[in-house]
């Protein structure tokens, strides 16, 4: 998974004139479906925890919505802008300035049901949801492909709704070169101004962004130097050390890589790409038992990962345990029948 996001915060409140206005974009049809789907499914969460239903917010909604595309177009689920060094904190602020109290859920899963179930099962996210002090909520999903939907919860506390009507500055995908010369990149957020573009390198999201550019060239080598140097200064930055640990496998390095992702699952146990991504240096290393482990660890957590299945079946068939392994290929295939591979795999196994 690259990490990259594009975007900028761009004022489209009453100053904002209708050409910069034309630049948001709304969800697809589909995509408000499955965003639907995903409140009333937390409503109904909420109910039977005894917290009362969330209102849904049409402004929350657009906000959420303009970040999963970000999540979308970089193929990473994160509460942080790389490029522009922009965070939830700074986001939800420029947005709505006089919200004190707020909180956001990201993650990708298959669909509506499985983003619910994703995270009701994690802690930290379901604490979230389940907040009974939070009144109002903003459910957006961008979807890549069949299988891929990125979802963004932004929650909110207002006694208010006028504290909340009409977004005074909007995340969106406008790059900045493309912006009028007298369109300001700033906006305030409580009570001071704040600057948005591009980090500088004593942000760790600048060398993020450098690394996730060299990975995307097969400069492996360089990745790993601009990934090193995030954590340099970050050393708890997650974002990095994941990216770290798939650069150093492109690189030929797996055993140095499974140490990096051992790292980094202590302090992140629910990153279950960081699993998948462990699952693979372990099968480098020869390590079948290791790798069918993680793979298992994921399938219970994302049954419907067809990949996850591939790679069960694989550390199977390599511990002669045929039967498990034509089970799981055949599993991956059911969830996705154009995994080449897998045919491959399962002629391999009954030529």
């Amino acid at each position: 998974m690259i990490r990259l996001a594009a975007g900028v915060f761009v004022a489209i409140a009453s100053a904002a004139t209708s050409a910069q206005t034309s630049e948001v974009a709304y969800p697809q049809e589909d995509e408000a479906r499955v965003a639907s789907v995903v409140l009333e499914l937390l409503n109904g969460a909420r109910i039977a925890a005894g917290a009362p239903e969330l209102q849904g917010h049409l402004d929350l909604e657009l906000l959420a919505y303009q970040h999963s595309r970000e999540m979308a177009a970089s193929g990473v689920v994160t509460h942080y802008s790389h490029r522009y060094g922009v965070s939830t904190a700074t986001r939800v602020n420029l947005a709505f300035p006089r919200v004190t109290q707020f909180g956001e859920n990201v993650g990708l899963n298959r669909n509506a049901e499985t983003l619910h179930a994703a995270l009701q099962r994690s802690d930290g996210h379901r604490k979230n949801r389940l907040d009974p002090t939070f009144t109002h909520v903003g459910v957006g999903v961008t979807r890549v492909g069949d299988y891929q939907a990125y979802l963004t919860e932004v929650f909110v506390r207002v006694l208010d709704p006028a504290l909340i009507d009409g977004i005074e500055t909007l995340y969106t995908e406008t790059p900045p070169e493309s912006l009028p010369d007298d369109q300001p990149l700033h906006g305030s957020a409580v009570h001071s101004v704040v600057y948005v573009g591009a980090p500088k390198p004593d942000n760790p999201a600048y060398w993020t962004y450098r690394g996730i550019n060299a990975y995307r060239e097969e400069r492996y080598a360089q990745a790993i130097d601009d990934f090193r140097r995030a954590l340099e200064l970050q050393p708890d930055y997650g974002h990095a050390r994941y990216d770290l640990a798939r650069a150093l496998i492109a690189d030929g390095q797996p055993a140095v890589a499974a140490e990096v992702l051992a790292q980094h699952l202590r302090g992140q146990p629910d990153d279950l790409d960081a699993w998948t991504t462990s699952g693979t240096a372990a099968l480098l290393l020869e390590d079948y038992d290791a790798a069918e482990r993680a793979f298992r660890h994921v399938l219970e957590r994302r049954a419907r990962d067809a990949g996850a299945w591939y790679n069960l079946g694989l550390s199977l068939e390599m511990q002669d345990r045929l039967a498990g392994a034509e089970s799981a290929y055949r599993q991956a295939l059911h969830l996705d029948d154009r995994l080449s591979v897998v045919v491959v795999a399962l002629a391999r196994l009954r030529p």
